[in-house]
Formats: structure tokens, sequence, C-alpha cells
């Protein structure tokens, strides 16, 4: 059952938030609330310590402090700071800074390739594709959840519960 957890349903859950941002601007709440439970299960299941959920439990509150802050200063949506917070659960006190950084540098280079992608004219093509048309248009907003989701299936294989579900 943790292999299920951890290997197939936390990373359906990261591509959900990542996507889902992606095509609508939108994080629904039901995707950061479902890594949540499923992050509470996978701990249950791995048999982790009650200090141990705590420490990642305070790990997922300082994101969500973060995120809220960023979204009071319009940094950011109030999806994406459920989102980081979320995922920032997963990583825990030993890899939240690495997802950080993985997070930070597609969000980057994401962001770059938008903005040289709406610098120059829409082809006709992309008019009749809504999700395009959308994402290209030049004053249109970054959906930074696809950078949170992302940094999230990047450095999820690197952690202690990914490599336990791994070994069972």
């Amino acid at each position: 059952m943790l292999q299920a957890v951890v290997l197939v349903l936390c990373p359906i859950f990261l591509a959900l938030g990542a996507m889902s941002d992606l095509i609508s601007y939108k994080i629904p709440n039901w995707i950061p609330a479902g890594l949540a439970g499923l992050f509470a299960l996978a701990a249950i299941l791995s048999g982790m310590s009650l200090e141990a959920i705590g420490a990642y439990a305070l790990v997922g509150f300082g994101a969500l402090v973060f995120g809220m802050a960023l979204f009071a200063f319009n940094l950011i949506g109030g999806g994406d700071g459920k989102l980081l917070a979320a995922v920032a659960l997963w990583m825990g006190p030993f890899f939240v800074l690495k997802y950080c950084l993985a997070f930070a540098m597609v969000g980057g280079l994401f962001a770059v390739v938008l903005m040289v992608l709406r610098s120059a004219p829409l082809p006709a093509a992309t008019a009749r594709i809504p999700i395009l048309n959308q994402l290209l248009r030049p004053k249109a907003g970054i959906p930074y959840g696809v950078a949170l989701g992302l940094g999230g299936l990047i450095v999820l294989p690197t952690t202690p519960l990914f490599l336990l579900a791994l070994a069972q």
C-alpha cells in the first residue's frame, strides 16, 4: 500500500497540480488537500515516528505561511501557496531546500521560455488552441504551479519515503 501512495498517487497529484495550473491558471483545493492526506497515510504506513511527522508538518506549515505571504503581496496565486505547502510537507526538513532550488530553477526556465514566446507574434495556429492562446498572451501571468509540481516530481525520488517505498 505504501508503494501505491508514494510511487503512484503522490506523483499523479503533483502532475495534476501542474497541469491544472497550466490549463486553467487554477489549482483546485482538492489537489493540495489530497497531497496532505496522502502524506498522512504514507507517514502511517511507513511507520514514521511522531517526532518525524511533527518535523514534516512544521515544514509544511512554514511553507504555508510563506505561501500566504507571497499571495498577500500578489506574487503568487492562492492555489500556488497551498500547493507549495503540500509539496513541502512531502519533502520534510531535509529535502525542502532541494525542492525550493528545483522549483526555482524550473520556474525561472519556464518564465524565460514564456517571455521569449510571448515577445513574438502569435502564430495563427495558436488561435485555435485555447490553452496556448491564453498561455502566450503577452500580459498573462505565469502559472507557477507548473514549477511547483515539476520541482516536486524532480525531488520526490530522492526522499526517504520514496526510497523506503521503492525498497519494499
